[in-house]
């Protein structure tokens, strides 16, 4: 093949030009998947089996919760227990006096209630088996105001996400973790 200098003469030429027909399919072949992909996700999105209160704004609709999974029966759903020791391997944090410290299960989120920080997680028990699956905390320093109760909200967010397995005997909740045990009783709402 042999290649020649560029010949503006030829560029005004009436006959067709071989290497121009690729280009032309190419850019109609692009042009279809565009219009192909545009119809896709206009019907696609189109869903036509929504109640007519959707359609007009949504007006009587019920949102959707999701909530934690949980398994069933949960023998801990709906409970509240107090705090009553707090036994580590690594340290053992003293439970204060005063405020006293509960944790409520219910419906698969747990929570820590009655000190200074906000203490929680989603929860799923199982078998004598719990897991947590978040845990969520705020960082308020209470030291001057209730001593010692960031210690034990730490020490107690921190062995959260290594919680084991649990034991209710009677009016008491044992909840093993990594480091030792959580002894809760059980209190009325």
């Amino acid at each position: 093949m042999r290649l020649s200098p560029y010949n503006s003469s030829e560029c005004l030429s009436d006959t067709p030009q071989k290497l121009g027909e690729p280009h032309f399919i190419l850019v109609g072949f692009q042009l279809f998947v565009i219009a192909a992909g545009f119809l896709c996700l206009t019907v696609g999105c189109a869903n036509t089996n929504l109640p007519d209160s959707a359609l007009e704004g949504g007006a009587g609709t019920t949102p959707t919760i999701i909530a934690p999974v949980t398994s069933k029966p949960d023998p801990l759903d709906g409970a509240r227990w107090e705090l009553v020791a707090f036994e580590s391997q690594a340290r053992l944090p003293r439970i204060p006096g005063q405020p006293r410290l509960f944790v409520e299960f219910n419906r698969g989120e747990l929570s820590l209630q009655g000190g200074c920080n906000a203490v929680g997680g989603h929860y799923r028990a199982e078998d004598n088996r719990i897991t947590i699956t978040f845990v969520k905390t705020t960082l308020v320093d209470c030291s001057d105001s209730m001593p010692g109760i960031n210690e034990i909200e730490d020490a107690f967010s921190n062995a959260m996400p290594t919680f084991e397995s649990y034991t209710i005997e009677g009016a008491q909740l044992r909840i093993r973790y990594a480091d030792g045990e959580l002894l809760f009783r059980r209190v009325s709402k």
